[in-house]
């Protein structure tokens, strides 16, 4: 009688022994999907940042370069050095593919009333991918800039826009599109407004 009870309490061991190793096999499959997802989001979500950085730098660089007006006293910018001012984020896009990279470089006239900014735009231009600003339109002004105009007499921001359409590298998801955009308004350095040669 104790062999049976002993040969049936190993026999019920091994099946519990095999079943633990079952239910170890059906936790593994439904964790490795969800561990998976969790990965892959990571790993987008990584990119997603490296590249918005390099947009918001991007932005930036426009920006700055286009608000020194070339560096001299009449703060004229060429047709030529206007195109390789829009080129930039090209470069800083690197080694994402900068071919559905939009960039827009406007000129504002800012006019402050009773502290608060309008800004109009009074000259735009876009690289290939992208459409300019209508000469006219009406634009709020960030208050930080705002700040630095006194008094009613209109002065001149600078206002680059660029904008990313990031494709994440697929792992296990695919993942669409999706527009990064960063814009950045600077205040001209050597003159109050920058003229553009056609």
């Amino acid at each position: 009688m104790t062999r049976r009870v002993r040969r049936r309490m190993k026999a019920l061991l091994r099946r519990a022994s095999r079943d633990s190793r079952g239910v170890a096999a059906v936790e593994f499959a439904i964790i490795l999907p969800v561990a998976l997802l969790i990965m892959s989001l990571v790993v987008y979500g990584g990119q997603m940042f490296a590249v918005q950085r390099k947009v918001t730098l991007s932005a930036a660089t426009v920006a700055d370069i286009f608000a020194q007006g070339n560096n001299t006293d009449s703060a004229t910018i060429t047709a030529a050095e206007l195109n390789q001012i829009l080129a930039y984020p090209n470069l800083i896009l690197y080694p994402n593919n900068p071919t559905g990279v939009k960039v827009v470089v406007s000129q504002l006239s800012v006019t402050v009333t009773n502290g608060v900014a309008t800004g109009t735009v009074v000259g735009s231009w876009p690289n290939a991918n992208a459409v300019a600003r209508p000469i006219g339109q009406q634009m709020t002004v960030d208050p930080a800039i705002a700040a630095a105009f006194t008094g009613p007499a209109a002065s001149y921001i600078i206002f680059a826009e660029v904008a990313y359409p990031f494709q994440p590298t697929n792992l296990y998801v695919s993942l669409g599109p999706f527009t990064l955009h960063d814009s950045v308004m600077m205040i001209p350095r050597t003159a109050a407004m920058i003229r553009v040669q056609n």
